[in-house]
């Protein structure tokens, strides 16, 4: 019974640091992005703060957000997040802040950003406070800076980039080597051909892993109310969302499943003040 109890605990902390790395790796927030399979570089709205800096600059009024991220049901993999993006005499600005995890394991996210649009090109910068703690081992910090911008190509097609920690920043624990922060790179792809449908696409690489592809579908069934779907590789997940968007606040769901480890959800509203 001992040697159960001892490989279930070595299971379970396996687990939950592969969850954990996945949340250190900076990953996208808003239900109308997770609906696309995270696949939102190209993307100019309220949710750039966490998604692509550069995306920013296309805001036009104070606007307030809030997510919530459960992975696979389990209560103690859960992410809240809170925006707050403002326009200003020249350009956007924004700040951002989330946690994840519990008592056991925790991450602090605080973010400040700045975009500003160029003619056809927008351009953003960014500088994160990431801390981690772990019960009885104590806390760490480190700086991760990010850069990005999209373009619009034409009419239809948009192109973003980003890149993520490129300072390469490193959290010098108290209980071991530093831990580097991830340097994610993410470029990609949105072809709107018609007003009601917006097709995505984009690959990720993180500098020591294998490269994800994604790509997403947006549909504006009616107005206001969108259907979305998307797949991602490395690992493979299916994606789906719907989201309710009338002029002043948006509400939006998505929800991901993967056949080893199950369902994740993910709910965010975003309020426009100003909106008439």
């Amino acid at each position: 019974m001992q040697k159960l109890s001892y490989i279930l605990a070595l299971i379970c902390c396996t687990l939950l640091s592969n969850i954990a790395l996945a949340q250190i790796e900076n990953p996208a927030m808003g239900a109308r992005a997770y609906g696309i399979a995270n696949a939102s570089v190209a993307i100019k709205d309220h949710w750039a703060i966490f998604n692509n800096i550069g995306g920013l600059a296309g805001v036009k009024q104070i606007t307030g957000q809030m997510a919530y991220h459960n992975q696979f049901g389990i209560a103690n993999f859960q992410t809240f997040a809170l925006g707050v993006v403002a326009p200003i005499k020249v350009g956007v600005i924004g700040l951002s802040v989330s946690k994840f995890g519990d008592n056991l394991y925790s991450e602090q996210r605080l973010g400040l950003g700045y975009s500003h649009q160029i003619k056809n090109v927008s351009l953003g910068a960014k500088i994160n406070y990431v801390q981690v703690r772990i019960q009885d081992l104590g806390s760490q910090g480190a700086f991760a800076f990010e850069f990005g911008g999209v373009a619009r190509l034409s009419e239809d097609i948009s192109f973003g980039a980003h890149i993520y920690n490129f300072n390469q920043g490193r959290l010098n624990t108290s209980f071991g080597d530093a831990e580097k922060v991830p340097v994610i790179m993410k470029a990609g792809f949105a072809y709107q051909p018609v007003k009601a449908l917006l097709i995505n696409i984009e690959t990720e690489k993180d500098i020591d892993l294998p490269a994800t592809f994604k790509a997403g579908v947006e549909y504006e069934l009616v107005k206001n109310i969108f259907l979305r779907t998307g797949i991602q590789t490395a690992p493979f997940n299916n994606f789906f969302g719907v989201g309710f968007t009338p002029r002043w606040f948006h509400l939006n769901y998505a929800l991901s499943t993967n056949d080893a480890l199950g369902v994740s959800h993910h709910l965010s509203f975003t309020y426009q003040l100003g909106k008439k």
